[in-house]
């Protein structure tokens, strides 16, 4: 048995490679940040060489930093970020597409489109006779949001503007794949030999029926995106193969798992009720909702969380574009600070906003629970007497504010009581947005100690089926928390600040600027 779990993490940003121990420590890391392809309006790629070439060189260098080879790893797991996609041959490697991430939006206009077409017009319609005979799946189906978040839009937009591919994948026997980043890098640790996704991964494109765990035939086919190139499906912690590439030996493929979901099994959210959010780039809300899969009936369609030796775990979503980037914002645009941590010191400095209000929707309009794409950030309340010290402060409350429309929207959905919320990602080191965070939503908020904990939660799903670990005890037993933040705010107070946010949402929506 190996003495180490290799994890590579591909986000948004950063792909990174780790090694840890039994005790869950990092021993060892490497990191690489691709480039962005954004050549027109809309257009946000990455080179698929680049990705894997940048994936390999980082999981050589970990490797090389212990004078370590295959046979001294128990196993690898992989963590991606979710729905961005590419197609290539799977004979000869031949890329037709780069990576089209989730942040490319030159499909918007094709999803209005389609949003219009009969079939999905007639989905929609179901949504009434759900509600009455109380069909979860007949809602969900209803509720699906025709988005450029989504691959499967995205993927039809690229299939319908490059006819030469679709003629070409109309053939059962084409050679053309499609895979996300999951499916091609494990296409390339095994040198072509696995063309597979797990289930976290495949319900994140919304290609997949949660109900039915297959491809969604229906939906996809409305679409124009075959089945036959889409990649297996198999559980998160199946057998996805081994690679051969890191010197002597082979390191079996033990665990596949999209970023969200990562993060919440590496925060060990194990049980029905378990909530976490991650406040990276921008803010993820999940909830565990056990082994059955929630609708919301304000359009938060089901996850798959994980599938693990053939039990589904299912959770609900809720996410907002605009966290660490509202940060970055107001430090390169707007010159208020000069380190990210400035906003921590600079809003503890004044006791309130003294009546300041900012809406954080600088991107992509407002989503759930109210669904504006027309929506544009404002700034609230400001008089002669406002410093920038108000205005640092309102713009990590509107950061809370916005991640408790999730929460009380999500627990209002489906009648699941939250006693607590963890925390991880970068921007939630800042003590006073968890605090305020806490004191908001009336919850306990842990800040878990481990800032990787993608990377950690696909460890765990990889180290528990090789046995690196034997227990969802023991993983509990590794985790570490930082601190515990508990509310320190009034009921009445809390019921009050949150009133005049919805009432601010409300003159926020509906934005025409012409």
């Amino acid at each position: 048995m190996g003495e180490f779990i290799l994890v590579l993490d591909i986000g948004t940003t950063n792909i990174k490679a780790f090694l840890f121990d039994r005790k869950g420590i990092i021993i060892s890391e490497a990191r690489r940040r691709p480039q962005y392809i954004m050549e027109e309006p809309g257009q946000v790629e990455q080179d698929p060489k680049e990705l894997w070439e940048m994936s390999k060189a980082s999981i050589e260098e970990v490797l090389a930093s212990k004078s370590l080879q295959a046979k001294d790893i128990e196993c690898l797991a992989i963590s991606t970020q979710r729905a961005s996609f590419c197609m290539w041959n799977k004979k000869t490697g031949q890329l037709y597409s780069n990576i089209i991430t989730w942040q490319d939006k030159r499909s918007a206009q094709y999803a209005k489109k389609l949003h219009k077409k009969l079939y999905f017009r007639m989905l929609r319609g179901i949504g009434k006779i759900a509600r009455i005979f109380g069909s979860t799946k007949m809602l969900a189906a209803s509720i699906l949001q025709l988005i450029t978040d989504y691959a499967s839009v995205r993927t039809s937009f690229f299939i319908e503007t490059h006819p030469d591919i679709k003629k070409e994948i109309k053939n059962p026997d084409t050679d053309i794949v499609w895979g996300q980043i999951d499916t091609w890098i494990l296409w390339n640790l095994t040198e072509g030999r696995k063309h597979l996704t797990d289930f976290s991964n495949a319900a994140s494109s919304a290609c997949l029926d949660p109900f039915t765990l297959k491809w969604n035939k229906a939906i996809i086919g409305h679409m124009n995106i075959p089945t036959h190139i889409l990649p297996k499906i198999i559980d998160t912690n199946g057998n996805f193969g081994v690679t051969r590439l890191f010197g002597k030996g082979e390191i079996p493929i033990r665990a596949i798992i999209a970023d969200q979901q990562a993060s919440l099994f590496g925060q060990c959210c194990f049980n029905y009720g378990d909530m976490k959010v991650t406040n990276g780039t921008g803010s993820f809300v999940d909830l565990n909702t056990g082994d059955k899969a929630y609708a919301s009936k304000r359009k938060l369609y089901p996850l798959v969380a994980w599938r693990l030796d053939g039990e589904t775990t299912y959770m609900l979503e809720g996410f907002s574009h605009n966290t660490g980037n509202i940060i970055d914002w107001i430090q390169s645009e707007l010159h208020l600070i000069d380190h990210p941590s400035d906003s921590e010191r600079l809003a503890l400095s004044v006791d309130s906003t003294e009546g300041v209000y900012f809406l954080p929707t600088l991107t992509s309009g407002i989503s759930f629970p109210y669904w504006d794409s027309t929506a544009r950030g404002n700034l609230f309340g400001v008089n002669l007497s406002t410093k920038k010290e108000h205005i640092i402060r309102a713009v990590l409350e509107g950061i809370c504010f916005r991640i408790k429309d999730f929460v009380e929207g999500i627990i209002e959905d489906t009648n699941i009581k939250v006693k607590r919320m963890k925390a991880d990602g970068g921007v939630s080191e800042n003590k006073f947005l968890l605090q305020f965070l806490s004191d908001i939503l009336g919850l306990e908020i842990e800040h878990s100690k481990i800032p990787e904990t993608t990377a950690l939660g696909a460890a765990f799903v990889a180290g528990l089926k090789s046995g690196f670990w034997d227990s969802k005890q023991d993983l509990k037993s590794i985790r570490r928390v930082d601190k515990v933040y508990k509310s320190q705010m009034s009921e009445e107070e809390r019921n009050k600040k949150y009133s005049f946010w919805k009432n601010i949402i409300h003159r926020s929506l509906n934005y025409n600027f012409e």
